[in-house]
């Protein structure tokens, strides 16, 4: 996998992450990158969620990737 288009992935997050929109689909994704063939950018998402810079978050219908920094945190009754 080219570490140079993972960096470039990892820093379009963080600079479309600056605004309210934290959350993305993978089509919007891909799209960052009209010129990298799109299962390659899939198969760098995944490395990310492995390595937990990025997680999935899921509506129960809809399911987006965001940085792991904005995900919310468990609020619960057995929170400390």
């Amino acid at each position: 996998m080219s570490e140079g288009l993972k960096a470039s992935v990892v820093e379009m997050f963080r600079g479309k992450s600056c605004g309210d929109k934290k959350m993305f689909y993978v089509r919007d994704i891909t799209r960052w990158f009209p010129g990298e063939d799109r299962h390659a950018i899939q198969n760098i998402l995944k490395e990310l969620i492995d390595e937990e810079v990025l997680r999935y978050w899921s509506s129960g219908s809809t399911t987006f990737i965001m940085l792991a920094e904005f995900f919310p945190k468990e609020e619960g009754p057995c929170s400390p």
